[in-house]
């Protein structure tokens, strides 16, 4: 009886959700690790500041964990998806917050404008491996249009526009630009030349830097990771679509000064310049 007793209490330890500690934030993300690292020590270098803990997941996991009680666990969201947050706006899970700029509030569904603060703006394009392409005896494509041709067959990489929301906020530009048909068509066509498809957009990334691919489309976030390789490079769409990086405070944070005060670190002219750092 007293083994049942003691495995029951350990069973329960083990799957009871993590509360935060009184001197920490908790910030769900999109984003991956290594993404999100440097702006934080950066900022933990700041008198006064407190630890932020990251819990990075898709956001259709973060969707499912925010609609549940853990949720007063989170502090803060950051993400690119403005599908996430409108989600958790239709839900009153967000907090108003006050004080944003308006030049880059206007990059701000205006649905989700009064509770997510645009602190960056990043672009799509194509990473890309120029060993790998020089070992295939492969030219170095620069637009959807290039990814379509038949040489590519098994060398191109791309994330799942249902599991990653950068690469839907990139096929959803790709058809406005194009038209549904012929968007469509280009999409089709590349996608017969994917060795894989990748669940998360920094997965792209890390697969054709170890050259499993020669390149993909990326968000420009992930591909200044690695440009410190000289095998890499990016290049930007022609007609790149912006995508705002979005934070916002969750209703129920029991933190909810400190975390504006890390947004409001963010926007700053010190916060601005470590999020346009390559590290970042």
């Amino acid at each position: 009886m007293v083994r049942k007793t003691f495995a029951l209490l350990l069973l329960t330890a083990l799957f009871r959700p993590c509360a935060a500690q009184s001197n920490e934030l908790v910030m769900a993300t999109t984003f991956s690790p290594s993404a999100t690292a440097w702006i934080i020590q950066r900022w933990q270098t700041e008198p006064g500041s407190v630890m932020i803990r990251t819990l990075n997941r898709t956001s259709a996991s973060l969707e499912q964990l925010l609609d549940t009680a853990n949720a007063e666990n989170v502090d803060l969201i950051l993400t690119s998806s403005p599908m996430l947050l409108q989600h958790l706006q239709e839900h009153q899970k967000l907090a108003p917050f006050n004080g944003a700029p308006s030049v880059s509030q206007h990059l701000v569904p205006e649905s989700i404008r009064s509770t997510s603060v645009a602190v960056a703006i990043s672009g799509f394009g194509l990473l890309i491996n120029h060993s790998a392409l020089t070992a295939r005896h492969l030219p170095s494509p620069t637009d959807w249009d290039d990814l379509t041709d038949p040489r590519y067959q098994g060398a191109l990489l791309m994330s799942s526009p249902s599991r990653s929301d950068t690469n839907h906020l990139m096929v959803e530009a790709l058809l406005q630009q194009k038209g549904w048909a012929q968007g469509w068509e280009t999409l089709l066509a590349s996608a017969g030349n994917l060795v894989t498809i990748s669940s998360r957009s920094f997965g792209v990334a890390d697969k054709i830097k170890s050259g499993l691919g020669v390149a993909g489309p990326v968000i420009d976030n992930y591909a200044n990771l690695l440009l410190n390789d000289p095998h890499l490079a990016f290049t930007y769409f022609p007609q790149s679509a912006v995508s705002p990086t979005y934070v916002a405070v969750l209703k129920n944070s029991q933190h909810a000064s400190e975390a504006r005060r890390f947004i409001r670190y963010l926007l700053s002219p010190e916060g601005q310049r470590i999020l346009a750092d390559a590290n970042t």
